[in-house]
């Protein structure tokens, strides 16, 4: 029997959360389609833009994605904390951004206006049913897969579903999951053949945080030397890449992992060189250190990262989480102990 997903997402509190989508019949509708021979690559852009987008109006962190050919994988802590901290005008202003109002012969969208503003902030009850979509995750979810669904329908010149079913979610209980779960996130594009390194994985966030390193790195006129040198790589590489949620904390800006943006990228580099055979056992010394600080069990990571999807359901932590989760939520326990005692017990 399945758990509904209201049980282990409550609205209104921190969490993080792994979601993926899967195209209608498993169809590559925004990649290359082998069987109708038309690439439809150019969708996975919009994906990316409307994360960006949505992610600047509503109090939800984007910690990770990977835009595949016919699917795609995000996570993102919800951050209750951060609407509360609104004002009934910024609610307002968010809100009539993300559903502008339209006018005109061609149904334009226009901008959010002051008067629209001020009307919409003085409905004290309006603003706390607001508030509470603008953390929500299912909003968030719903209004990405939506416009991404409406936008390659009216392409195509046809109606129906785009996606097979509504969203598929996966509970983060703490940092040993949500870094294997970036981790296997992030190397989505390596596993399934379509990159070779990280930094040529197109449309991840992996190859976007190696990006924005970069372009801070030369902006900041690092010599070579400097770069060779680990404590200056691990100072300058605190970064948020772009409107990413930033690994390491920042100046305003939470963190999602106890590491520094150069110690992730060290681990996802190793971990895509673990997940192939010829190369595993060349990094597992170096990956030991920072498994052990978040709670990981070094010798069962290559699995971890590897098969995270087939391993966890609905949660995924150490046992002692699964266990306050589950009585959290009054269930008595959740199938997927057995992988989290080999995943997360050191």
């Amino acid at each position: 029997m399945t758990l509904p997903r209201s049980k282990y997402v409550q609205e209104g509190k921190e969490g993080v959360y792994h979601c993926f989508s899967r195209c209608v019949r498993r169809a590559f509708l925004y990649g290359f389609d082998a069987h109708t021979r038309r690439d439809f690559s150019h969708r996975k852009a919009w994906l990316v833009d409307r994360m960006r987008h949505l992610a600047s109006i509503f109090a939800i962190d984007v910690c990770a994605y990977a835009v595949m050919d016919n699917h795609y994988h995000i996570i993102v802590r919800i951050r209750p904390d951060k609407v509360a901290g609104w004002s009934n005008e910024e609610v307002a202003a968010r809100w009539l951004t993300l559903f502008p109002r339209r006018c005109g012969l061609k149904n334009e969208a226009k901008p959010p206006i002051q008067e629209y503003i001020g009307a919409l902030a003085k409905c004290q009850e309006r603003i706390g049913v607001l508030r509470q979509r603008l953390s929500s995750l299912s909003w968030f979810m719903g209004r990405l897969n939506e416009y991404v669904a409406r936008a390659a329908n009216k392409e195509d010149e046809v109606k129906g579903r785009f996606w097979e079913s509504r969203f598929k979610c996966q509970a983060l209980l703490d940092d040993a999951a949500i870094a294997a779960c970036m981790v296997y996130v992030d190397l989505n594009p390596i596993r399934a053949g379509r990159a070779g390194r990280p930094e040529q994985s197109e449309y991840t966030s992996i190859q976007q945080r190696i990006r924005a390193w970069r372009k801070e790195r030369m902006a900041k006129g690092l010599s070579s030397e400097d770069v060779n040198d680990k404590r200056q790589l691990t100072k300058k590489a605190d970064l948020s890449g772009d409107w990413l949620c930033p690994i390491a904390s920042e100046t305003g800006h939470r963190g999602i992992l106890p590491m520094t943006a150069a110690e992730y990228f060290d681990l996802v580099d190793k971990s895509g060189r673990i997940s192939r055979l010829d190369k595993e056992g060349s990094v597992n010394a170096g990956l030991t250190p920072i498994l052990q600080r978040i709670g990981a069990n070094a010798e069962s990571w290559p699995e971890t990262i590897t098969c995270f999807g087939q391993k966890f359901s609905l949660v995924a932590g150490p046992p002692t989480s699964l266990r306050n989760f589950a009585d959290e939520i009054g269930k008595r326990w959740f199938k997927d102990v057995t992988a989290s005692q080999l995943a997360f017990s050191t």
